[in-house]
């Protein structure tokens, strides 16, 4: 009988299957390559798991996959959506006083202050004690966050060596907010804590006894303010740029430049943390 294969080293190429047509560069499960706004917003959700390895994620992605700004926007939406959450749950308590002031005699709180309550939270910090995160805990990541992204900018000649263009880089920033996407998440929980214990003190008459449920949500306020949060965050963002620079994108020198570009964003974000702070101190002063 007739063999149904060629010999190794015949020439002949063997027919493809459907997976194998498809470009081995563009992974299904990233948002760019989702057809539709409905499908890239559901990729965006699920691709939050993936961020948290971000050297296995970068393995996947190389510059040779294709960017879309319309995905990256879906991206930011997703943050915005995980930003009022976070609002809503800080002004819990406030919410839960709107709709039983009758009964909360002195705890009148108009439409008005609550919409401003869940659009501007108070942040704790050195002017208050109550809302959540000190705000040099979303400056000081951010800053440097967005250095990577501008000093990369700046270095074209090495990124287009390799392919990198700055829609590369504007997805790896977009992205890589990420962190941001978990502070949002981290700080609703412990407003939500908050809000649910602050009610319920309110609503028994200042008679409620101190529990674990009061410990734990004073645990979870304490841990936004930590500064082992920001230490957390911005060796996250190190691991994710270093991810992009020297496994993805394979940019010659990259581990000194992105060690040196890390150094250049630690300084920016210890400068944010500083002025950040003295701003507070003098605006507590002017209160006074």
């Amino acid at each position: 009988p007739r063999a149904t294969t060629e010999p190794r080293g015949s020439g002949s190429i063997a027919p493809m299957s459907p997976e194998q047509h498809e470009r081995p560069d563009t992974p299904r499960w990233l948002p760019d390559t989702a057809p539709t706004l409905a499908a890239r917003f559901w990729h965006c959700l699920l691709l939050w798991p993936r961020l948290w390895r971000p050297g296995r994620l970068w393995r996947s992605v190389s510059p040779q996959t294709p960017v879309s700004l319309s995905a990256l926007a879906m991206f930011l939406l997703v943050l915005a959506l995980l930003r009022v959450v976070m609002g809503v749950a800080g002004a819990g308590d406030d919410l839960a006083f709107q709709l039983r002031q009758p009964e909360l005699p002195g705890f009148e709180i108009t439409a008005g202050e609550l919409a401003s309550e869940i659009a501007r939270p108070r942040f704790a910090s050195r002017l208050r004690d109550d809302g959540l995160l000190d705000p040099a805990w979303l400056g000081a990541p951010l800053v440097g966050h967005t250095a990577f992204m501008l000093l990369l900018l700046a270095l074209g000649k090495d990124r287009k060596r390799v392919g990198v263009t700055a829609a590369h880089v504007l997805r790896a920033w977009v992205y890589g907010l990420a962190w941001l996407g978990a502070v949002f998440s981290f700080c609703a929980l412990a407003g939500a804590f908050d809000s649910y214990t602050s009610a319920r003190l309110v609503y028994s008459g200042f008679d409620h006894p101190s529990d674990t449920l009061d410990s734990l949500s004073r645990g979870l306020i304490r841990a936004t303010e930590s500064y082992v949060l920001l230490v957390i965050i911005a060796a996250w963002i190190l691991l994710w740029w270093r991810s992009a620079i020297v496994t993805a994108w394979k940019i010659p020198r990259g581990n000194a430049g992105w060690l040196l570009i890390g150094i250049l964003s630690i300084v920016a974000g210890v400068i944010t943390v500083v002025l950040t702070h003295k701003l507070q101190t003098i605006q507590l002063f002017a209160l006074e």
